[in-house]
């Protein structure tokens, strides 16, 4: 059972029992099986909303269930936003060489990414020293790092509670990126795709 049926089923079970919540949502999904967060939000509103208000005495849907509906619209608008600047950044944005190994070369390109909309955290770490800038308290991104690298990810990022996180991996480092949640992630993941290591350029 894929994350997005978990979640409308824990939701769907605080208002019918769950045997009820599992056969409405298997009905649901008889009809149309969603392949994106879009369609999944599209299958609660106009396929599962009506018929659960036809069961039940509700005049209009529950918090919870607009709460998740509205996550997956917001997901499928930055998925939208990822494909279009991938699509379209390579001209807007030339690649940029930076050297993650000079103090004062991270200190610009922090100032820099601290400057785009919504950014809210940076770190430009090299493999002997990191420039850490943060509007409010500090994330520890160095915990993810080594797994991005052994996964290969050129480009990684992880939409949390309140906020996302980028990370594009670097030679010896990485830039790391926290934003507010409602930041655009596709033009976050392009200023960091657009970087690339000076050494790598070196050979």
């Amino acid at each position: 059972m894929v994350v997005n049926e978990e979640s409308l089923l824990e939701v769907l079970s605080r208002y019918v029992s769950p045997r009820a919540a599992e056969n409405l949502l298997r009905w649901a999904l008889a009809q149309r099986m969603p392949t994106s967060p879009g369609e999944w939000a599209h299958l609660l509103e106009e396929t599962l909303w009506p018929e659960l208000r036809r069961l039940l005495p509700f005049r209009e849907m529950p918090p919870e269930l607009k709460a998740l509906a509205r996550e997956w619209r917001k997901l499928a608008a930055s998925q939208v936003a990822e494909a279009e600047a991938t699509e379209t950044g390579e001209e807007e944005l030339p690649v940029e060489a930076v050297d993650l190994e000079d103090p004062l070369a991270r200190q610009h390109l922090a100032k820099r990414l601290a400057r785009l909309e919504g950014v809210t955290g940076v770190v430009v770490a090299g493999k002997n020293g990191k420039e850490e800038l943060f509007s409010g308290e500090p994330v520890p991104l160095d915990l993810a790092y080594p797994l991005l690298r052994r996964q290969g990810y050129g480009v990684f990022y992880a939409i949390l509670e309140r906020e996302i996180v980028a990370l594009r991996p670097l030679a010896q480092g990485y830039i790391g990126l926290l934003a507010k949640k409602e930041a655009n992630i596709g033009r976050l993941l392009h200023a960091l795709r657009r970087l690339i290591s000076l050494a790598e350029v070196s050979g």
